[in-house]
C-alpha cells in the first residue's frame, strides 16, 4: 500500500493482526503503521464502490474519518479504512493506483495509538478473509 507501510502489531489500543480479539468482538483486518498524510495505494484493480464512515459523522472526535471500499473482479470488497479518498465512487482503480492519503489517528487518540491504515477483506460470502494469505 505504502513503502514505509509495516504491519502495525500492537499498542496501547490493542492488537492489529488479523483476528486479534477486541473485547467482544474480533478484529476483522490487519493494521499498517503509517506516517499521517502519506500516499496510499490499492492493492487491488477493481472499482470504488463506497467511500463511507467507519463512525458517525457528526461524532466530534472520530467523524471526520473515512474509508475506501473497493471492489474487484471476483466481488471480493477491500476496505481501507483512516484514508482520506482522493478517488471517488464510481472510479476504476488499477492495482498501486493511489486512492487517498493516510489519516492521523494521533489527532484522535493522542499516542495511545499509532496511526495506521485498517485494511479488510469482505468475501462474496460475507465473511472476512485475512488480508495477509489474500493478496499471495
Amino acid at each position: 500500500m505504502i513503502t514505509t507501510m509495516a504491519p502495525k502489531r500492537s499498542d496501547s489500543m490493542g492488537d492489529g493482526s488479523f483476528g486479534a480479539p477486541r473485547g467482544t468482538r474480533t478484529h476483522n483486518g490487519i493494521d499498517y503503521a503509517v506516517q499521517p498524510d502519506s500516499m496510499v495505494m490499492t492493492l487491488v484493480a477493481g472499482e470504488v464502490t463506497k467511500i463511507g464512515y467507519p463512525y458517525n459523522p457528526s461524532d466530534e472526535l472520530k467523524g471526520h474519518l473515512r474509508y475506501v471500499q473497493i471492489t474487484d473482479s471476483k466481488g471480493n470488497d477491500v476496505r481501507y479504512f483512516y484514508v482520506l479518498p482522493s478517488v471517488k465512487v464510481g472510479d476504476k482503480v488499477k492495482e498501486n493506483d493511489i486512492i487517498g492519503v493516510a489519516q492521523d489517528l494521533q489527532k484522535v487518540y493522542g499516542t495511545r495509538m499509532i496511526s495506521h491504515v485498517h485494511l479488510e477483506v469482505k468475501t462474496t460470502e460475507s465473511a472476512f478473509a485475512n488480508p495477509e494469505t489474500y493478496f499471495l
